[in-house]
């Protein structure tokens, strides 16, 4: 009866030991999840930024050959 009771005491030391450490691993998990889906969301609205000033950019550069040719056209 002893031994039976002993080897109860150790399974529940057993998983006060090893429970808290896996809490505290799953909240961190999560709380980590949590950020990443946050960082991701804001890597997507970067890159759809990105994407515009690119357009913007290929425009600009259109528009400012179009003046340039138009320049020089008059100038002959």
């Amino acid at each position: 009866m002893m031994n039976q009771a002993n080897e109860w005491l150790n399974l529940v030391t057993l998983l006060g030991n090893v429970g808290f450490p896996i809490v505290i691993a799953g909240y961190l998990l999560f709380q980590f999840e949590k950020r990443i889906q946050s960082l991701e969301g804001i890597i997507k609205e970067l890159h759809s930024e990105l994407v515009e000033k690119e357009e913007l950019e290929r425009k600009i550069d259109q528009y400012v050959r179009m003046l340039d040719i138009e320049r020089k056209t008059k100038q002959r």
